[in-house]
């Protein structure tokens, strides 16, 4: 495997690490000057992607009271200096992780309003 090993802090406190590699078209006359060692990336705009998709799904899981819900999505992460970009891409995009969300809804879920947490 090529890349080197980055760190990248998810906003809320976590951190992965993950393994950046030279994008397509990084050629030998290239060089790496070193910009991304002195960044921590941030992965931002996940979170708000993964929980407005799964509202999504919610919503119009209510009207038919399933009493299995799912969703499997493709999560692209562009880099942009110093943070990461999350944005909802084709499932065998390249450089994308897979999401794939499950609510198993009883009848207590069903009689809930979507989007409450009681």
């Amino acid at each position: 495997m090529s890349g080197r090993v980055r760190r990248i802090d998810l906003g809320d406190g976590n951190i992965v690490h993950a393994r950046v590699s030279a994008a397509e078209g990084y050629g030998s006359s290239d060089r790496d000057v070193g910009v991304a060692d002195g960044a921590v990336a941030r992965l931002e705009q996940l979170d708000e992607l993964i929980s407005r998709v799964g509202g999504t799904v919610l919503r119009a899981a209510a009207a038919v009271k399933p009493h299995e819900a799912s969703v499997t999505f493709g999560v692209e992460l562009t880099a942009k200096p110093g943070k990461a970009v999350a944005i909802l891409a084709d499932g065998e995009a390249k450089a994308s992780v897979q999401v794939t969300l499950v609510w198993q809804l009883g009848a207590q879920d069903a009689e809930r309003p979507v989007g409450t947490d009681a």
